[in-house]
């Protein structure tokens, strides 16, 4: 025979631990559904559960017969939700997006970006492959940024595969002294 859930709060009390376990089992599916309602994942409402069960189990002194223990151990999950969404609320309002603030490479590089570090290399780089001949400017974007070959590009240019190979080196040559890479080729 099944004990009523009156009985397993007294069995409890009186320091039976299979007790709590059976009221956990009974009313855990029910107490789930209430936690999700204050969790933004699968964690977060086991947390919320399992925070609230601790606390009744707890409390489990405080509880009167006068309501269903199914209304108790609700209020509990409902108010350890509300303790959850708080804190949740508390922890995103703490975070600093100032604009101002800075955040050293050495704690976390991917922190620390700066979207505008490359922008004055770019500007650099586009003026140089804009100021080179249109011959070389032609092999360098045909081989190095639409990515054909150099025979391709040959067909494409109208000239062998040596004259464009050349071409190509030159413009990388002027374009890697304009940029400031004296070893390294920029393109």
């Amino acid at each position: 025979m099944e004990r009523t859930d009156q009985q397993l709060v007294e069995a409890y009390k009186a320091g039976d631990p299979h007790a709590f376990a059976q009221i956990v089992r009974r009313h855990k599916p029910r107490l789930a559904y209430i936690a999700r309602r204050y969790a933004r994942n699968e964690q977060d409402t086991q947390d919320i559960l399992q925070e609230a069960l601790f606390k009744a189990s707890r409390s489990m002194h405080t509880y009167r017969s006068e309501a269903a223990l199914s209304t108790w151990l609700h209020r509990l999950v409902m108010n350890t939700g509300f303790d959850h969404v708080a804190a949740t609320r508390k922890r995103l309002r703490d975070v600093s997006i100032d604009d101002t603030e800075r955040v050293s490479a050495d704690v976390n590089p991917l922190l620390s970006h700066d979207p505008t570090a490359g922008v004055d290399r770019a500007i650099v780089l586009r003026q140089a492959i804009e100021a080179l001949p249109a011959a070389q400017r032609t092999a360098l974007l045909l081989i190095d940024v639409a990515g054909l070959t150099v025979e391709r590009a040959a067909r494409e240019m109208g000239v062998k595969p040596g004259t464009v190979k050349s071409r190509r080196s030159r413009a990388r040559d002027a374009v890697a002294k304009a940029v400031g890479d004296t070893g390294a080729r920029a393109v």
